[in-house]
This record gives structure tokens, sequence and C-alpha cells, in this order.
């Protein structure tokens, strides 16, 4: 039977350097971390389909979802975050697989904490910096009078000249939530986020990370290069690479199957088949 979410009794944001967290599952531990303006539900198709056979545990970065809101989010701080969260959970170790900006956190755990990390994997996200492309977008967010919003299907239209991207639009108002007398809010930190771009965009940096490795791209998404190989190969000497086909970089959302059944094969020490030699070439 289908495990249920079981969630933190309080709902409001966590205090101190606690991270919210939602778990599913049981057996070997693995952590999911979301990318940008996501959180640990945006995750949960993922978790569910790793949940039946791992203990799988969702969390929400800082300033996103229900954890604690903070003035800076470097991945260094961020890597912290997650080894605190461990600590919490009394998890000497654990897989972890991070999409986005959720990757580059992963990365940055398994560099500043090789012994944490059992195996990672990293959806869509290579380790160097990137052009911040969601400034106008969290601006476009933060310039929403929510006192005028009634109904959530009007913040979608008053967005729709600045997102034009209709997926997109909805994947941010999932940052959209009620309170009690019915007012609209963000749940997430938008301006902290939006301050913190540079931060979020750069290069990541540390000891190389030893362990095997596992990348998965979207075939349609540039955010992993064939270029970047060498780089990636530098700081996780270990790494292979899966290329999903007609994929973007919502790789875990659009092929959620695929995925599930990647990340499942790779955590149960079943990596070594896919790689086959073939560094960049491996497309499913």
């Amino acid at each position: 039977m289908e495990s249920s979410w079981l969630e933190w009794n309080n709902r409001d944001k966590r205090k101190g350097d606690m991270l919210y967290y939602r778990k599913m599952g049981s057996g070997p531990p693995v952590i999911l971390v979301h990318g940008l303006l996501g959180s640990c539900a945006t995750m949960g198709t993922l978790a569910k389909g790793l949940a039946r056979k791992f203990e799988v545990l969702a969390v929400d970065l800082r300033n996103h979802g229900s954890s604690f809101h903070a003035a800076t989010m470097t991945y260094k701080e961020m890597a912290r975050d997650l080894a605190g969260f461990m600590d919490e959970k009394k998890l000497v170790s654990a897989c972890v697989a991070g999409h986005s900006m959720g990757g580059k956190c992963a990365m940055q755990l398994a560099m500043d904490f090789p012994d944490r990390v059992d195996r990672l994997a990293v959806l869509d996200m290579a380790p160097k910096a990137y052009e911040p492309l969601w400034k106008p977008y969290i601006r476009a967010m933060l310039d929403l009078d929510l006192s005028q919003i009634t109904r959530r299907d009007k913040a979608d239209q008053q967005l729709a000249s600045a997102i034009p991207d209709r997926d997109l639009r909805t994947f941010f108002l999932q940052n959209l939530r009620t309170s009690g007398d019915n007012t609209f809010f963000w749940r997430s930190n938008l301006a902290e986020i939006l301050a913190s771009q540079d931060d979020i965009s750069a290069r990541i940096s540390g000891r190389p990370y030893p362990k095997e490795t596992l990348f998965i791209r979207g075939e349609k998404s540039d955010f992993i290069q064939d270029t970047d190989w060498d780089e990636i190969k530098s700081l996780f000497p270990e790494a292979m690479i899966k290329t999903i086909a007609g994929a973007g970089h919502l790789v875990h959302m659009e092929h959620k199957d695929l995925v599930t059944e990647l990340l499942a094969a790779f955590f149960q020490e079943k990596s070594r088949s896919f790689n086959n030699g073939h560094a960049l070439s491996d497309t499913t």
C-alpha cells in the first residue's frame, strides 16, 4: 500500500536552522532537494516512486516552502543546513538527489561532507555559474498587488504578460497561499531569493567528491552542455551521465517514471551498468 506523507504538526515557518520536510516509505534513506522556487511538494511524485524501496525525506530549503527565512542563501550555508537536518534526523549518511538549484546544494553537501553522502544524483544542473535568468519573473511576482487578488486564477492572469509560459507560471504559483482570512501571500521569501540571485547563480567549488555520482539531464535542456563535462569530472571524478530524450529542465516531472527507475537502480548499487564507457552518449 502506498505510504502517505508524514509532516510536522507545526505548519508555520520552522524556527532557527531546522528545515521543514516530508517523509515517505521505509528502507535506506534518500534525501530529495528541490530547485529554485520549488518545495518538498514539487518533489512529491518522485518521492512516491522511490518510497517503494527507500525512506524518502524531501526538504524545503531555507527561504522556500515552510522552512525558515534567512538573510543569505549561499551554497555553503545551504549545504550546512542539509548536514544539520541529517544531524536532527540522526542520519549518519544518506543517498542524496537534487534538482537544479537543489542539485548545486546536493553537490556542495557532497564536497563539504563527503562521508555523509553515500551516492549523489544531480538532475539537470552543472557546478558552473549560470545567468540569473529568473530575476524578472521573481520581480513580477513581488510586484503583484496581492491585496487585490481574490482568486488564484486572477494572479495567473496578471502574471501572464511577464511570465508567458503557462507551465512555468503554474510552477511559480504553487508558492501562492491563502491565510485564515482568505488573503493571499507568498509562502517563500521572494525578496531574499531575489536579493540572493548572484549567490544562487554562482559556481560552486570544493574538494572533489570521490564517490559515484549520477547526472541526469534533459535532451532539450541547455543546463548541462557537453562542454561542461571536463569541469564536472574535475569535481566529481566518478561521474556518469544519463540524457533523457525529449525532456527539458524539469526532467523529473516530465519523465517521472524513467527518472525514478534510474535513481532507484543507482541508489541500489546498480549504477555500473549505466555508463558502458559512453559518458556523454548514453541517451534514454
